[in-house]
């Protein structure tokens, strides 16, 4: 019973979860994090499609063992207050034996760092000084160009993620829903509140591109949907990403009534609630 259990929870889990494949060996990867609790530890669990050895190489030079028998079900703790590292991201890799004796290295998985670990490990930074950029960089608001009625209009905008969805092995979180605030200078649409929510499509060669829907008001009775896409492009001190967007916005009962926004700015998703 507990066998056909464990392969019935894999089988669920397939669709969401990362994924490594090789040969006749695939990983699924179910939870990959480090607690923001002191002492941090690094939680890691998955499943292989046929029982194996397994192995894991933190940063490509911490190796820990993770089962010394041919099992399916793999699960290992470490404690990181011992270990130093200069990035927030963590690449890690997994290295497997199968009972013929034939060994894999899986991709590049990453584990996310709490935010202040970044901060006190990064080698030579002022904790300080990077908190008060690091917080500089995160209000700081995005120029937009907003499009109505055939005329450009220089805006500001600033968005705020507020919850984000994670899903084990990647850099970004799988989604996010945030809440975003619009000036438009010398525009009829001066002030507009907006709330909505983004995918997040990691994609190699660029960081993400991701789609999104929201709905947003003026608070004085114009109100609608808009529906975007942003690409994000790299990061900047391993916490921003810097990303460009399209957005097009309408009132759902006048179709006439729409105006479109090209933004750019910077993405940062570390003061969220997370799940």
């Amino acid at each position: 019973m507990k066998k056909l259990l464990g392969k019935l929870f894999l089988t669920l889990i397939l669709i969401s979860s990362p994924v490594f494949a090789q040969n006749d060996v695939e990983i699924f990867i179910i939870d990959g994090f480090v607690t923001p609790e002191i002492p941090h530890t690094f939680k890691l669990s998955f499943y292989s499609s046929v029982p194996i050895k397994s192995k894991i190489l933190i940063d490509d030079k911490y190796e820990f063992q993770i089962s010394n028998e041919y099992l399916e079900d793999h699960k290992i703790e470490v404690d990181f207050s011992t270990y130093k590292f200069r990035k927030k991201n963590i690449p890690y890799k997994i290295i497997s034996e199968n009972e013929s004796g034939e060994k894999f290295i899986s991709e590049d998985f990453e584990i996310i760092l709490p935010y202040d670990e970044f901060i006190f490990t990064k080698s030579g930074s002022n904790p300080v000084s990077t908190i008060l950029l690091g917080l500089l960089l995160y209000v700081l608001p995005s120029p937009n160009l907003a499009i109505i009625d055939k005329e450009n209009y220089f805006s500001l905008t600033k968005e705020i993620p507020i919850i984000t969805f994670y899903g084990s092995g990647y850099n970004y979180p799988s989604g996010n829903i945030g809440f975003e605030y619009t000036h438009i200078y010398k525009s009829n649409l001066r002030d507009l509140v907006r709330l909505g929510y983004q995918h997040i499509i990691p994609i190699k060669g660029i960081e993400y591109i991701s789609p999104g829907i929201s709905g947003f008001s003026n608070l004085k009775g114009f109100n609608g949907i808009g529906a975007e896409i942003s690409i994000g492009f790299f990061k900047v001190y391993d916490v921003f990403t810097v990303y460009s967007k399209y957005r097009y916005n309408l009132k759902p009962n006048d179709p006439s009534k729409y105006f479109q926004e090209i933004s750019v700015g910077l993405f940062s998703h570390f003061f969220t609630i997370d799940f």
